[in-house]
């Protein structure tokens, strides 16, 4: 008995089905690499390198996918076709897996992907119980050493710092947050926000070490030396002194400080703080870090910082605040700031007396701090103003509070503003009378692509390897070319460690870099002028 044409079996469907998921897992793995769209004429080429599909079949193939919803099509600025999404069908085929790598870290027991680790290694890690690389990351040294006659402990160490880097990204970040979490809880253990009361906050910075320890005054070791960038060869002393309290809660701390907090300064292997990329002052000739520390060393003299968005301004200041032990007040201006949100307001006490109530700035100041106004000129003009007179000649007059303040000998002034640039149209321009009482300085991005790869490669692979460092240089280089042109977003160093979160939590650089220039550009950019350019890096 002959069966009916519906129920005949078509000996090519299985196939058709395994070409359209070799298809659509193709684009599914480019729009990932590639993040974002990709022309159809891209694909069809590229899809006879994983099956036996034909330029006229894979076309075909893609639109009778669109028409069903595998498929989104767009068309894109030069008028090609692009596909901008997928819907893969069923599950990876090999080829697609073989040709890209696996799609996910499956955190398996398998070690031989760390580089000391031989099958004979990994055999006897599987020996030991150790199921996972959490485990193995964890481990002391003594509970590796010797699993076999080849893990010296050299070896072990090697291997115990290598797992870290295998440790599935959500388990690390689950165990980032748990830590934040015990750091504010209550007696109960429960979390709690944290509040603290400004004016209440009158605790002054440290002594000069140098008068703790009976040092000469113009003794090196108790005075920042600019040892880092050009100076790293020569260290330059800066007369910058450090203080003798380094557990003053202003201070800018480094993450394996007790009390560093969410704010905390990233450090390297060897518990070091990270030092910022130092770029040259363009029209000084010298290096920011060395320039802003000896004019700090002046006293209370204002300084000017003025740079483009995500060049290190304000890490620079906490890097010299926290290698000299001085508090850190970052404030940061706005239109709306009167001068009562500097200093303070005057408010009823218990007994119904009006009384002063210190301010962030006036609270600063007699601590000692250093104090950072940021994007000052956006500030109303009497603010501003208001501020001459410390500005002028060391003193701060708050007619308001009937106070005349000469602040702690140790307290500095510093504002940061973005530059009058076309990027920054809407910044407002500085008072021309506060403008000429500041000393001004420049800080670039940095110019030195070697320096800047260093220096993100601390940030970023400080405990564990994120980005290697040739995709690193690469992604520098493109950086420094959406700086020199101002029709493309710019990705500052700031956007490039963003950048390589992305990439740590899946993304392709490619992938990341893309939504990085779609995350900065401004309405009058356009992110896809860059992407030819990118093409030639990544």
């Amino acid at each position: 008995m002959s069966v009916p044409p519906s129920e005949e079996s078509d000996p090519t469907d299985d196939e058709e089905q395994s070409e359209s998921a070799i298809l659509t897992h193709l684009v599914h793995r480019l729009l990932q690499q590639e993040g974002g769209s990709i022309p159809v004429e891209r694909v069809i080429l590229r899809v006879s390198d994983f099956a036996d599909i034909g330029e006229q079949e894979a076309a075909d193939l893609i639109d009778d996918g669109a028409a069903s919803g595998t498929y989104t099509l767009d068309r894109g600025a030069d008028g090609s076709n692009r596909i901008v999404g997928v819907t893969p069908q069923g599950t990876e085929p090999d080829v697609i897996t073989t040709a890209f790598g696996a799609a996910t870290a499956d955190g398996a027991d398998d070690f031989t992907v760390i580089s000391v680790v031989t099958d004979s290694i990994n055999n006897a890690l599987q020996d030991a119980d150790f199921e996972s690389f959490s485990q193995v990351a964890n481990a002391d040294i003594q509970e590796v050493e010797g699993l076999t006659g080849t893990l010296t402990e050299s070896r072990a160490e090697a291997l115990i710092a290598e797992a870290s880097q295998y440790i599935p990204v959500g388990h690390r970040f689950a165990r980032a947050a748990q830590q934040r979490y015990a750091r504010c809880t209550d007696e109960q253990g429960r979390g709690r926000a944290q509040v603290l009361d400004l004016a209440l906050a009158d605790q002054t910075v440290g002594e000069p070490l140098y008068r703790c320890e009976d040092w000469e005054p113009d003794d090196s070791r108790g005075m920042y030396v600019s040892d880092v960038g050009r100076n790293s060869t020569d260290p330059v002393p800066t007369g910058l002194h450090i203080l003798d309290d380094p557990d003053h809660p202003d201070i800018p701390k480094a993450a394996t400080h007790p009390d560093a907090g969410d704010e905390a300064l990233p450090v390297d292997e060897q518990g070091e703080v990270i030092p910022p990329a130092v770029p040259i002052e363009p029209r000084l000739q010298l290096p920011i870090d060395e320039l802003i520390a000896k004019k700090l060393a002046r006293g209370l003299v204002p300084i000017r910082v003025v740079g483009p968005r995500g060049s290190g301004k304000n890490y620079l200041l906490k890097y010299l605040c926290h290698r000299t032990n001085r508090g850190y007040v970052s404030i940061d201006c706005d239109e709306a700031m009167h001068t009562e949100d500097l200093f303070g307001p005057l408010t009823p006490d218990e007994n119904g007396s009006i009384v002063p109530r210190n301010g962030a700035v006036k609270q600063g100041l007699l601590n000692g701090s250093v104090v950072v106004l940021n994007e000052f000129p956006v500030m109303r003009a009497g603010a501003a103003m208001s501020l001459h007179r410390v500005l002028n000649e060391g003193t701060l007059l708050i007619k308001s509070h009937g106070e005349l303040i000469e602040p702690h000998p140790s307290a500095r002034l510093v504002i940061t503003m973005n530059p009058p640039t076309r990027e920054y149209r809407d910044s407002k321009p500085m008072n021309s009378a506060t403008r000429g009482r500041f000393r001004g300085i420049e800080q670039p991005y940095i110019q030195d692509v070697e320096e800047e790869v260093r220096t993100l490669d601390q940030q970023v692979n400080g405990s564990t390897a994120v980005v290697n460092r040739t995709t690193l240089r690469r992604l520098v280089q493109f950086a420094h070319q959406t700086r020199q042109n101002e029709s493309w977003p710019t990705l500052s160093t700031r956007n490039l460690t963003i950048l390589c979160e992305h990439i740590e939590d899946g993304a392709t650089p490619k992938a990341a870099t893309k939504n990085e220039l779609w995350a900065v550009a401004e309405p009058n950019q356009y992110p896809e002028d860059a992407h030819e350019t990118l093409d030639d890096y990544l």
